[in-house]
């Protein structure tokens, strides 16, 4: 969970230091303040998106907590039915309890 805060504090460093590194200071000159605070609260907003799109993207397997359920055994269902079988000695066929289990 650490690593995630500070990734995505880093990414929010990275983005808004970029957008205030772009920002000379001839342009911040003669009442231009406000383009430059407006570009550096894009930067800081669009940092916080794509921070927040990264840091929570496979958050169900990534940190650790995750456990897979426990296996359930399903025994089968058995039951007896009389059932035509085949002889073993001659060609014929006899009625059989026979055990049947799906």
């Amino acid at each position: 969970m650490l690593k995630k805060i500070l990734a995505s504090a880093l990414v929010v460093a990275t983005v808004a230091g970029a957008s205030m590194a772009t920002t000379g200071t001839a342009e911040a000159r003669y009442g231009r303040g406000g383009a430059f605070a407006g570009g550096a609260a894009a930067g800081l907003v669009g940092g916080l998106l794509l921070g927040g799109a990264l840091t929570n993207r496979d958050r169900y397997y990534d940190d650790g907590y995750y456990e897979e359920p426990a296996p359930v055994y399903v025994q089968p269902r058995c039951w007896f039915e009389r059932q035509r079988v085949p002889n073993q000695y001659d060609y014929g066929y006899h009625i059989e309890r026979v055990r049947v289990c799906r």
